[in-house]
């Protein structure tokens, strides 16, 4: 049965990597929800796939997470540190207080055109947000600059893919399985180096209860006795592929036919499209093979790309489009769009 990549636990929740005898985790902010795959299937699955028996001895790691949008506010960055494996992990413990953090928007040249200064966020430890608030500029470089209190440096730099546009969707009600699947035709989404672009879908229930589980949910939630809650199945992001998935027409949009199995709950759904930058999707791709997604065995799976200096984690970016539509049962199947 396909694997569901549930959501990331809520903040203050821990969510665990391997990494040689560590774990490392990454609590979700605002922009998470537009890609909602990455941490929690990395976190979730590699202890699993990964053999930690002769991880040696631990030595301690910061964790960076942050994502940018083109076109939307800078984001926040998260600092953390990694936890030795088999110990209860506490975000607010292991949270990086007082850091020094800058985002620098890069010039053509490489040499900072712009600083954007960072404060901690009041009770919420680890967690900087912008000190004033600036757009996202498209096909601009940024820089993660971070001195944590003991001097260490943290950098990493990120691409911001171009932005796009949906321009049409072909039904704002859809039967679920049905032969018609939504089709959406977006514009091309640009990136420097590149001639295809990298996407993934993250689908959002906005009508979260059990009787409107979609079969293969269901069988996952079990009625609420298993480990997965309803809160889990309610963001349900794919693994990331290019653009030669859908069709390319002859004007040079894309039409995307929307897979049946983004969709855990009937009702009202908010899908994104999400183009990523190079740093997310390398980090989404080695999370699939975190996952399994290879034919690596046990103990030679490797590391996911990170693309940091001086911490695990992603600074990475993308941009996204977002469209809502109502998803209904078959006739006859379990499941009801109507109001309670």
């Amino acid at each position: 049965m396909p694997v569901l990549k549930a959501a990331v636990p809520s903040e203050g929740e821990g969510r665990m990597e391997n990494r040689g005898g560590h774990v490392f985790s990454c609590l979700n902010g605002p922009p998470l929800s537009a890609i909602r795959y990455p941490l929690f299937a990395i976190l979730l699955f590699s202890l699993a796939a990964c053999d930690v028996t002769d991880a040696g001895e631990f030595e301690e790691e910061f964790v960076v997470e942050s994502y940018l949008v083109a076109g939307e506010p800078l984001p926040e960055v998260r600092l953390t540190r990694t936890a030795p494996v088999n110990t209860t992990y506490d975000a607010t413990e292991r949270a990086v207080r007082e850091a020094e953090v800058e985002v620098q928007l890069l010039d053509e040249g490489g040499d900072v055109a712009t600083r954007y200064g960072y404060g901690e966020v009041s009770g919420r430890p680890g967690v900087y947000a912008p000190l004033a608030p600036e757009a996202v500029a498209p096909l601009r470089s940024y820089r993660l600059d971070v001195t944590t209190p003991d001097g260490s440096r943290i950098t990493g730099t990120t691409v911001v893919p171009d932005t796009f546009a949906i321009l049409s969707v072909s039904a704002d009600t859809v039967v679920y399985q049905s032969p018609q699947q939504l089709e959406v035709i977006i514009s091309r989404s640009q990136f420097p180096g590149r001639d295809q672009t990298y996407f993934n879908i993250v689908t959002e229930a906005l009508d979260v209860e059990a009787d409107r589980l979609v079969p293969l949910a269901a069988e996952v939630y079990d009625g609420g006795d298993g480990d997965v809650t309803l809160e889990d199945l309610r963001l349900n992001g794919s693994p990331p592929f290019n653009e030669a998935n859908f069709e390319i027409n002859p004007d040079n949009t894309i039409t995307l036919r929307y897979p049946w199995l983004g969709v855990t709950f009937y009702g009202p759904n908010r899908i994104s499209i999400n183009a990523l930058g190079d740093n997310l999707y390398d980090f989404l791709r080695s999370a699939t093979v975190q996952q399994g997604g290879s034919t690596f065995s046990p103990g030679e799976i490797p590391d996911v790309i990170t693309r940091l200096d001086g911490a695990l984690g992603v600074f990475g970016s993308l941009a996204r489009v977002q469209v809502e539509a109502v998803v209904e049962p078959r006739s006859g199947a379990s499941g009801s769009t109507s109001t309670p």
